[in-house]
């Protein structure tokens, strides 16, 4: 998985030269344009290569994919980065609107079709650095033995909850203890488990659905191959935030 830190990456991909030519032409301008120092920009050839790459669990931050008509193509790549649960954000860049239903179905933040890409392409590069910097600077404040300390949404796996005192279990491995107050566990996370980042899974745990690898009958393998348990009052939803980020 990519660590969280201040650098994010770009990956463009298309196997048809001509086009990934315009294309990375048009992202560099961006790049320029916006001063943004801290983007690395890949490039793939290859849509195989890049797929052996996502599968690997090296993952980016924003996928530039074009779509070819045989072979791996742009929708299989998209549903590699999904996999994993990840918040990467997904733009199509096309010659044609056949798989726009698909690629919507994988959440993609737009579909572009060419020729004319520059605007759009431009636009959809703003909204998914905007996006992915706020997910990442959303945060949850722990009182711990009287200190408080905030910490990123983001980056935490789970949270179990006995009694008044909470685990965090951060995607670092590391566990952060915390405490509430007289609020329960669900109203405490409430405005967290709205965004639909989170679902709750059990009396005692609410997972970030990003870390979310497979639903069994009875409980979720998370990253790291941790299991958290489902309850039956809380199946549902549960089923339903996979359903939504998976398929």
């Amino acid at each position: 998985m990519k660590a969280m830190g201040n650098e994010l990456t770009v990956v463009l991909c298309d196997n048809q030269k001509n086009d990934i030519s315009g294309t990375e032409t048009v992202i560099r301008e961006w790049l320029a344009q916006s001063g943004h120092e801290n983007i690395v920009l890949e490039v793939f050839g290859d849509p195989r290569e890049l797929n052996r790459h996502v599968l690997s669990g090296k993952l980016s931050d924003i996928y530039v994919l074009g779509i070819s008509s045989h072979g791996v193509n742009g929708i299989a790549i998209g549903k590699s980065v999904r996999s994993y649960g990840t918040p990467a954000q997904l733009i199509y860049v096309t010659r044609s609107g056949t798989h726009a239903l698909e690629a919507y179905g994988l959440h993609a933040l737009r579909y572009i079709v060419k020729p004319d890409i520059r605007e759009e392409l431009f636009s959809a590069l703003d909204l998914a650095l905007l996006v992915r910097r706020a997910a990442a600077a959303e945060k949850i404040t722990v009182r711990m033995n009287g200190e408080v300390r905030s910490i990123s949404a983001d980056s935490v796996v789970y949270i179990e909850n006995n009694v008044r005192n909470m685990k965090y279990v951060l995607s670092d491995g590391t566990t952060i203890s915390g405490k509430r107050r007289n609020i329960s566990f669900e109203d405490f996370f409430a405005p967290y488990l709205a965004s639909g980042r989170f679902v709750q899974t059990h009396k005692s745990f609410i997972v970030n659905t990003k870390y979310i690898r497979a639903l069994r009958q009875t409980s979720l393998l998370l990253a790291g191959g941790v299991q958290v348990p489902i309850s039956r009052r809380h199946a549902e939803e549960v089923s339903k935030a996979y359903a939504h980020t998976f398929i």
